[in-house]
């Protein structure tokens, strides 16, 4: 049976934060940042918070020379830190966009995009693009989780978390966060998409016109083994840290 690809559109964006991370758009240098987390308290020594990736944003700015500032309405606030590059895990619910991340199986995987805001003019307003990737070991639901496990994911760091949500462990040797963003979109016809030219590389999206500005259930690549031959023309250093 064939390896199975999901795209999926993750971290934070002007719809949940209010803001867009920062990406280089000369060098595709850029700032992973995860949503908020605003509807649930952590269990004891598990908290993720805004102000544990100050030190990367601030280093990250001054590597880039770009005078950006730390958004002040999320500095005291936590983050649901999902995808997890450096527990190498994903979680998610299950249900509605997560059905499709039910049909997974040991060795499909998850490429993750995000939409960045560009730190100097450039042709596009906001850049679309791939930044990491986790190539399935094992899917658990949160009710099996080792006590061990409990703190390798957003989903279950939580107190009273939902036993049924899912929870991704990825391969290591296969799967982290890219040194370098790769671009994949632009704004077309309306919306953003993933450009022509990559559509064709890939062997396709099951989404009409290549679609990713927003969606309820994440496409499939429809050759997968193509995506992935595609990626590795690109030499990426796959890195197990989230900042």
């Amino acid at each position: 049976m064939q390896t199975k690809g999901l795209l999926m559109r993750v971290g934070i964006d002007g719809t949940f934060g209010k803001y867009n991370a920062p990406i280089n758009p000369e060098t595709n240098d850029f700032l992973y940042m995860p949503i908020p987390e605003n509807s649930h308290t952590f269990k004891a020594g598990m908290q993720t918070s805004y102000s544990d990736i100050l030190p990367s944003f601030t280093e990250w700015a001054s590597r880039n020379r770009c005078e950006i500032e730390f958004p002040e309405h999320l500095l005291h606030g936590n983050c649901h830190l999902d995808p997890d590059f450096a527990s190498l895990t994903y979680g998610d619910q299950g249900t509605g966009r997560g059905n499709q991340v039910r049909k997974l199986v040991k060795g499909d995987f998850l490429a993750f995009f995000a939409s960045f805001k560009p730190t100097q003019p450039c042709s596009h307003k906001l850049i679309y693009a791939l930044f990491g990737i986790m190539v399935v070991d094992k899917i658990v639901k949160v009710s099996d989780l080792s006590e061990v496990d409990l703190a390798r994911n957003a989903h279950s760091r939580i107190e009273n978390p939902n036993p049924d949500h899912l929870v991704i462990f990825a391969q290591p040797q296969l799967s982290g966060r890219f040194e370098k963003a790769i671009p994949i979109g632009e704004f077309r016809n309306g919306a953003y998409r993933v450009t022509n030219e990559i559509l064709d590389a890939w062997g396709g999206l099951d989404v009409k016109d290549g679609f990713i500005q927003r969606s309820v259930c994440p496409p499939w690549l429809m050759n997968s083994v193509q995506f992935i031959r595609w990626l590795e023309t690109h030499g990426l250093r796959l890195i197990h840290d989230n900042y």
